[in-house]
């Protein structure tokens, strides 16, 4: 059985960046209102002062704007103790097996594992694994139910010749019947699981490396102690059939952070 847990609690860097951009422009306001206040000491008339009340709202609204910088500064501060944390965090998944949404797979050793899922039951569903080019390496006919599917590829092209380990594209068409236009497809989406091989971080966010693919941490939805599907045995579509462990391997997929929710799916080459 697969050891998992969720990645939860990850903080986006962006809000960090933007709780910094509010900041400066209540400390730009804020200088105004002061050049404003002061202007209009100088130039009052001694004989005719401001009114009480304006001035006292005039205050309430300087303090209400000193409050804002505080409240902003302590949570910019607080942002980004927790994306050191999250840094932190990241170095504990070097050698684990992460599933993260993406369009990308990344083959380790000749072989990679993703899911696709339907909206909803479909007629026809071929995935699609490309190069970086663009040029089409192995389709397959997928299975046609409604959730989640997991595939193992072998890492071998139409004519069972190995491919180089690296990144590939993945694209997976849905329809609800035999004659559906491009516009009657079936909404779709899919995940990767590699190894984590490497951490990194800029200004934006906390990246995992899958060999050479590169995830945001934000996008993690499952850990695994072990690539899902190893001892159960998955569809493999590179043998162009049923994979041995079809029955075996059935809830050790993973897709939308749950782990166990998906299906190992029998596969054929298209």
């Amino acid at each position: 059985m697969v050891d998992s847990v969720a990645a939860a609690g990850l903080i986006n860097p962006e809000d960090a960046s933007k709780t910094g951009q509010s900041r400066n422009k209540l400390a730009k306001d804020l200088d105004s209102f002061l050049t404003l206040l002061t202007t209009q000491l100088k130039a009052q008339d001694p004989l005719s002062p401001m009114d009480s009340t304006e001035f006292t709202n005039q205050l309430v609204q300087f303090a209400q704007v000193e409050q804002q910088i505080a409240q902003n500064e302590n949570l910019e501060n607080l942002l980004a103790s927790t994306i050191k944390t999250q840094q932190a965090m990241a170095v504990n998944f070097l050698d684990s097996y992460v599933e993260a949404e993406t369009n990308k797979v990344m083959l380790q050793n000749g072989q990679a594992v993703f899911t696709y899922g339907l909206s909803d039951r479909a007629k026809n569903v071929t995935v699609t694994v490309k190069d970086t080019d663009g040029n089409v390496v192995r389709s397959f006919a997928g299975e046609p139910s409604q959730g989640l599917h997991k595939i193992t590829w072998d890492g071998t092209d139409y004519n069972g010749n190995p491919v180089e380990d690296g990144v590939y594209l993945l694209e997976v068409n849905a329809t609800e019947r035999d004659d559906a236009s491009e516009d009657e497809t079936l909404e779709t989406w899919t995940t990767a699981i590699g190894r984590v091989t490497g951490v990194a971080s800029d200004d934006k966010a906390t990246y995992l490396a899958i060999g050479d693919l590169s995830v945001d941490m934000n996008k993690v939805l499952g850990v695994f102690a072990t690539l899902p599907g190893e001892a159960g045995g998955d569809a493999d579509g590179g043998d162009g059939g049923a994979g041995d462990g079809a029955g075996d391997g059935a809830g050790d997929g993973t897709g939308g952070g749950d782990a166990g929710d998906g299906t190992d799916t029998d596969t054929a080459d298209v």
